[in-house]
């Protein structure tokens, strides 16, 4: 009798505590997960944390945390993922009353790109491992992978080439807010450049001098044309290092940039541009502008994609970033050139075409 009693006992507190979890699993059961930095270059490092909250004086044994992301980031480890489209990721954790456990889990960056954990599924066991509760909690975190540069002897060759370009046809105008030292008046120096302040510690009349930068704005082009062939996606991936490393040399000279893209921007779905960036301040907006190029198929012409507002590139210098080797493309970027002089960058593995090149346009082939 005494066994029946104690048995009917257990049986009424096993199925107490399955109510007891039913119903209060998840109250201060959360889960965070945040990539530790904003951004990295291809081939860098970086991890993503995972904060596993129990805050309640009711124990979870068993806890598992699954969400997926971008096989492009590669989970050093090895441990509890798989590889597919994506990577698939799974933890276990145990936590007792009122604990919170943090893990960081380090990533290498395999390709450039821009990242999102939206989500983070949760299942959890009862203290008799024999109830199994299922939810999921939204995520916001982001993370940016940026091109990684292009080495320097062979970026010098376009490099110089557009600057050559640049400085034939520059205007050179001073730039109010970069200050590069002081000077004697002149007759011909407007007032507003007299220093008062060190006018008067130095008894004579001073003026402000001011870093000149290029007035002429360089477009640059970048034709991410194809998708899903090895050879296609190398190369394309080769365009972007090339675009990105040659604007962030000319944003180091001071010239203005206009970029336009047939490409689509991963955050916003639309054809990817940035009309107008200058300035060092501007330097980290614009990699992570080009870790959201997307390469796809049957995308409209590159040359189409130019701004037809009148007058405006008559100033402007015309740069075309492209792994198209068709003729086609030369003479119509040729006529888009016009009477003026642009210039073509062609990322090549092995061996390239012969084109005919129009006598406006400096052809440059740049092997990868």
């Amino acid at each position: 009798m005494i066994l029946l009693i104690f048995a009917l006992v257990l049986v009424l507190l096993f199925w107490a505590v399955r109510l007891v979890y039913r119903r209060r699993w998840n109250r201060g059961f959360s889960c965070t997960l945040e990539f530790r930095d904003e951004y990295a270059t291809e081939g860098e490092l970086s991890a993503l944390k995972e904060v596993v909250v129990n805050d309640k004086f009711l124990p979870l044994p068993a806890v598992e945390v699954d969400f997926h992301m971008d096989k492009r980031l590669y989970f050093t480890d090895g441990q509890n993922s798989s590889v597919s489209d994506q990577t698939y990721r799974r933890d276990i954790f145990a936590l007792s009353m009122r604990q919170k456990i943090t893990r960081t889990l380090e990533f290498s960056c395999r390709g450039r790109g821009y990242f999102q954990i939206a989500q983070a599924g949760l299942t959890a066991w009862d203290l008799f491992l024999t109830g199994k509760y299922l939810t999921s909690q939204p995520q916001h975190t982001d993370f940016y992978v940026l091109p990684r540069p292009v080495a320097g002897e062979k970026i010098n060759i376009p490099f110089s080439h557009v600057m050559g370009t640049v400085l034939s046809r520059r205007r050179l105008y001073d730039d109010p807010f970069e200050f590069a030292g002081l000077r004697d008046y002149s007759r011909s120096d407007p007032m507003k450049y007299i220093n008062w302040k060190a006018t008067a510690r130095a008894g004579k009349m001073l003026v402000d001098l001011h870093s000149t930068t290029l007035s002429q704005k360089v477009v640059v082009l970048l034709d991410m044309e194809g998708k899903g062939v090895q050879r296609a996606d190398l190369l394309n991936e080769a365009s972007v290092r090339i675009a990105c490393t040659l604007c962030e040399k000319l944003l180091r000279e001071g010239v203005e940039l206009g970029l336009y893209s047939n490409g689509l921007d991963v955050q916003n779905g639309g054809l990817w541009q940035l009309a107008s960036v200058s300035g060092l301040g501007s330097l980290l907006a614009m990699k992570k502008k080009f870790a959201c190029v997307q390469a796809e198929n049957d995308l409209p012409p590159i040359c189409g994609l130019i701004p037809e507002t009148a007058g405006q590139w008559e100033e402007d210098l015309l740069v075309l970033v492209s792994r198209s080797q068709r003729q086609e493309l030369v003479d119509s970027f040729s006529e888009k050139v016009g009477k003026e002089q642009g210039v073509m960058i062609v990322p090549y593995q092995a061996e390239h075409d012969a084109l005919s090149v129009p006598k406006n346009v400096d052809l440059i082939w740049l092997e990868v």
